[in-house]
This record gives C-alpha cells, sequence and structure tokens, in this order.
C-alpha cells in the first residue's frame, strides 16, 4: 500500500522545515520559493532541472537554489521500506539578517548551478539532527530561532567547501521570480499576500500591480477561480467528496468552500458529476 506523510514546522506564514517519509516513486514537479537546504536519511531523492539529473543519496547533502522549477522523485531498498529526506528553508530575509556576521572573501568566483552537492560534515549533521528533532515532534520555530538556525546552515554549508560562501552574497540580494510561475505552484497555500509578494522578491504594491497587469484580475479573484477550478477537477475524479477536498484546496471552511463553489458553477460541489 502506498503512504507519504509529510510534516512541516513553521514560522509565522512560512513553511521553514519539512520532514517527508514515502514509499511513493511518483514523480512531482516542484517550484521553490527559497532556498533548501535537503538531507537524506533513506533511500534516494532523484532531481531533474531542465536537462540535469542529480541524486542525493542516503546520508547525504544537497543545497537547492531558490526559484528552481525541479521534477523530483524517491527511490528506496526493500529492507528500508520508505524513503526519508529533510528539508531546511535559508530565505532571504534571514539569510540577511545573518550574512553580516559571516566572513565571505571577495574574490570568490558567483557559482550558477542550481543544486549543490555538500560535502557531509559535522556540522551540518548536528544541524540535521536538530531540525530533523524539531520536525519529528511537531514543533514550530520562532524568528529567534530561525536566525539561529540559518547561520548554522550557512556555516556548515562554507565548511563543506569554502568557495560556497560565495552562493550567499547571491541569495541574500533580491531576485524577482517569475510571476506566473510561482504563482501556479503556490495559489494552494493560505498566505498573506504580503508573503506571497515577499517571496516573489517584491513588495505589495509592486506585486498587486503586476499581478494585474499579468492576470487582469486581482490576486485574491485569481486566487479563489484557481482553487475552486481545483477542487471541481479532483470532485470529477470521483475519489474524494467535498468534505475532504475543501482544504487541499486553500479553504478553512466547508460552508464557505460550497457557497463559493455553487457561485462559480451554478451548482453545490455535492452536485458534481462523476467523469469517466
Amino acid at each position: 500500500m502506498e503512504n507519504s506523510d509529510i510534516k512541516y514546522i513553521h514560522c509565522g506564514d512560512l513553511e521553514i522545515a519539512a520532514g517527508c517519509e514515502s514509499d511513493i516513486s511518483k514523480e512531482t514537479t516542484v517550484y521553490l520559493p527559497s532556498s533548501y537546504l535537503i538531507y537524506v536519511e533513506q533511500g534516494q531523492l532523484h532531481i531533474r532541472i531542465e536537462q540535469q539529473f542529480f541524486t542525493v543519496s542516503k546520508g547525504e547533502f544537497a543545497l537547492v537554489r531558490k526559484y528552481t522549477e525541479a521534477t523530483v522523485y524517491k527511490s528506496y531498498k526493500k529492507e528500508e521500506g520508505a524513503a526519508k529526506t529533510y528539508f531546511f528553508s535559508l530565505t532571504n530575509d534571514f539569510i540577511r539578517k545573518v550574512i553580516n556576521n559571516i566572513q565571505i572573501p571577495n574574490h570568490l568566483k558567483p557559482i550558477a548551478e542550481r543544486i549543490v552537492p555538500l560535502k557531509s560534515n559535522t556540522l551540518l549533521h548536528k544541524l540535521m539532527s536538530s531540525i530533523k528533532n524539531y520536525v519529528d515532534k511537531n514543533e514550530d520555530l520562532d524568528p529567534d530561532q530561525v536566525k539561529v538556525k540559518t547561520r548554522e546552515a550557512l556555516l556548515a554549508i562554507i565548511e563543506s567547501d569554502h568557495k560556497y560562501a560565495a552562493i550567499f552574497r547571491e541569495y541574500s540580494m533580491k531576485e524577482r521570480a517569475d510571476i506566473v510561475q510561482f504563482m501556479n505552484y503556490n495559489y494552494l497555500y493560505n498566505l498573506p499576500l504580503e508573503t506571497l509578494a515577499n517571496q516573489t522578491g517584491r513588495s505589495l504594491s509592486t506585486f498587486n500591480r503586476e499581478f494585474k497587469m499579468v492576470f487582469n484580475e486581482t490576486p485574491h479573484r485569481w486566487i479563489m477561480k484557481k482553487r475552486l477550478n481545483y477542487a471541481r477537477n479532483r470532485l470529477l475524479q470521483g475519489e474524494q467528496k467535498p468534505s475532504e477536498v475543501y482544504l487541499e484546496a486553500g479553504f478553512e471552511d466547508l460552508a464557505h468552500f460550497s457557497r463559493a463553489f455553487k457561485k462559480q458553477f451554478g451548482l453545490p460541489p455535492s452536485k458534481v458529476q462523476i467523469t469517466n
């Protein structure tokens, strides 16, 4: 039987870390708004970025840079039973808060790779052991804790190879995500518009202005339509009921979901006909 257990820990509105244990090998396409430090505890994590293929194996670490679109899937040995991976998000804001206290030589050349394999070291293992403990216990982090963990992560990555210090000069800069690509991967998350704007590298006013130019709608209306269409497609597949779909579609209240659905499609979600 296929199972996938994902646990997230948050800092305010941000998903700051996650752990995933899965015996499912299905490919998934993701778009990452932040840089991620990855550790594979069991199995292997396979990553395809455009025409490049990477594998992060058991006991290995890697850094994936922000605004990367990738296709990922997992594999594992029969005796392992499942793949198990942990992730820690390195957001621009927290990098900027700690970067001034870290020595970065000016002569280092920029690093353009979307994914950077990291040599295992004591600092990386110590950091991920701490992150794993928070994730397994479902304990969220406050901003001061995230600053500490971000600093530990930067130092651990630099310890892996000192030339990687150059990465954080770039990662700490303001950089704009493709707004269409970003929104198509993030519309299901219940995040304030200000957080979405910040993750795309924009102020809220710039985000709203550019959003209207690109989509010819306000963010609120566009997100609502996308979520309702997502819910309708899930219901048409016949595998879930409205009471199971509304949370997955980003709604927090079943009654609100039902009203919005009926207004959009002219019938309540309970009346959607299953397609063959």
